[in-house]
This record gives structure tokens, C-alpha cells and sequence, in this order.
């Protein structure tokens, strides 16, 4: 699920997820418009972003694809 996805069905404003998580507002914004990857993030920020949203950490920062081997 989409950071903004899950944001937006929590009817949560950037400032009040990032009051909620303690995640700063920028990183926040920088994930949803694509200018961050959540994956460079710390395991413990997302598991913070998903508690204040009421999702899981996975459902946030789901495993990528294994590059398969040729």
C-alpha cells in the first residue's frame, strides 16, 4: 500500500502523521511524491509511519521482487 493511500484512509494531514510517528514532515512528503524510496528508510520509521496509520509495517514497505538469476 501507498504511503498517501494509507495516509489518506486514516483522514491524516502530513503534519499530523508526522506528529503521530515523529517522522518528519519532509521525509513524508518526499516518499509520497516519489522523490524517496521507503525501502531507504529505517525499519523502525516505517514501523512508526504504519502504527500512527493502523497498518502494518509490511503493508508499507512490502519485500521487493528478487531479481531472478540468467
Amino acid at each position: 500500500m501507498h504511503l498517501r493511500t494509507a495516509r489518506k484512509l486514516a483522514r491524516l494531514s502530513q503534519r499530523q502523521l508526522a506528529e503521530a510517528s515523529g517522522v518528519d514532515t519532509s521525509a513524508i512528503s518526499r516518499l509520497e511524491s516519489g522523490e524517496r524510496n521507503i525501502h531507504t528508510m529505517t525499519y523502525d520509521s516505517v514501523v512508526r509511519l504504519a502504527r500512527a496509520l493502523g497498518v502494518t509495517a509490511e503493508e508499507l514497505w512490502p519485500v521487493p521482487p528478487h531479481e531472478s538469476s540468467l
